[in-house]
Formats: structure tokens, sequence, C-alpha cells
């Protein structure tokens, strides 16, 4: 599995990503910086990236395409700060797995994680 990071997450994750043993890259790191997020996710489509976002606009995308990938995982938390997305990843990344690697859309909240299969039904 490999992850690319949004914009709106800080590119320092990926350094604890990578040490826990997942592939992880920043728009950053890719050229897509200040990218509109419809290039993004078709960027995640094709290299088969799994995109960490905190941006509702994914959800609207996804609708949108109808596409089964790329899966995304959205924090819809404060602060979203990369040691609380490091933490969720480490507990729960081995049961997300499967549905990541099928296509899913993840919505991680403070009491809640939904998960949501693609595509998505408007």
């Amino acid at each position: 599995m490999t992850f690319l990071l949004d914009e709106n997450i800080s590119p320092f994750l990926c350094i604890g990503l990578n040490e826990i043993g997942s592939k992880t890259r920043h728009v950053k790191e890719v050229g897509l910086l200040s990218t509109k997020d419809e290039v993004i996710f078709g960027f995640a489509q094709q290299s088969g990236e799994i995109i960490i976002t905190h941006d509702l606009d994914y959800s609207r995308i996804h609708a949108l395409s109808g596409a089964h990938k790329p899966s995304v995982i959205l924090f819809r938390i404060e602060p979203v700060a990369s040691e609380i997305i490091l933490d969720f990843l480490r507990t729960n990344l081995t049961q997300l797995k499967d549905d990541l690697e099928k296509g899913v859309f993840v919505v991680v909240e403070k009491d809640q994680i939904r998960i949501r299969e693609l595509p998505i039904k408007k």
C-alpha cells in the first residue's frame, strides 16, 4: 500500500508512515503542491496511491467520478496533527488494509470511523 498525503497534511508524516512500513509521499514531493484536488485525485488513481486528506472536497469528487479508486482516508478531526494520524494508522491499518486495497472512502472523526465502499452512489 502506498499513501499520498494531500497538501493539508504535514509532509513530516511521511517519515512516521515510512517507519511503520507504509510507503508514503506528499503532493509536494510529486510536484502537485497547490494543484486542484481533481488533478491530485487523477494522479492517485493512476499511481494506485491512497489519499490521506483533511479536505472535504474529495467526497464530492469521488461521487461525481463514479470510480472505484483511489481509496481516500479523510480526517475530520481538529487539530489534524501528524501524531494523531500516525497513531490512527498504526492502530487501524491492519484492519483497513483489505478494504483500502479494494476501494473505500474512510472518514475518521473523533468518536467514530465510517467506511463507505466505492464507487459512491449518487
